[in-house]
């Protein structure tokens, strides 16, 4: 789900919180902000994982202070943050689908290999994997909040 950012503080809070924050530094007049908006909001749906990723969107004019720190010249720019810092070879400038996509795959993936088992030390064999017909089978999954207060798991 994709968060708006009503205030500094507000965007300082969230990429306290979050592992990654992915910021979409847009402006409601820009065609191009317009036209990637919907695969911005379905990335985040996929992708959202409370205290691991985060995806906000900065309206540059009502969050001036928060365009100007992050030097946003251009809109649409997509910004990623890790552990609270930006990480600038994950910029993207424009509306360029295929970048931002790729983006966030790669952070998922960082993500997934964080939360994946630890390798044994040196020495020890690794556990074997299962395979069923001779083909590895690998599921990911996440946990959301639905209406309410109960959890709903999808599996990818």
């Amino acid at each position: 789900m994709v968060t708006e950012i009503s205030a500094p503080l507000h965007f300082r809070t969230l990429l306290n919180s979050h592992t990654y924050l992915v910021a979409d530094f847009y402006a409601t007049w820009c065609p191009p902000c317009k036209t990637i908006a919907p695969i911005y909001s379905q990335l985040s749906t996929t992708h959202s994982t409370p205290g691991k990723i985060a995806f906000v969107k900065v309206n540059v004019d009502e969050q001036r202070e928060i365009a100007a720190q992050q030097g946003v010249t251009a809109m649409p720019t997509f910004m990623v943050f890790k552990n609270g810092t930006k990480v600038d070879e994950l910029e993207i400038k424009g509306a360029d689908v295929r970048g931002l996509k790729g983006v966030v795959e790669k952070i998922v993936g960082e993500v997934g290999r964080t939360t994946a088992p630890t390798m044994p030390a040196s020495g020890a064999k690794a556990p074997e994997e299962k395979k069923t017909n001779g083909e590895e089978k690998t599921i990911s999954g996440s946990y959301g909040m639905t209406g309410g207060n109960s959890w709903k798991m999808s599996l990818h």
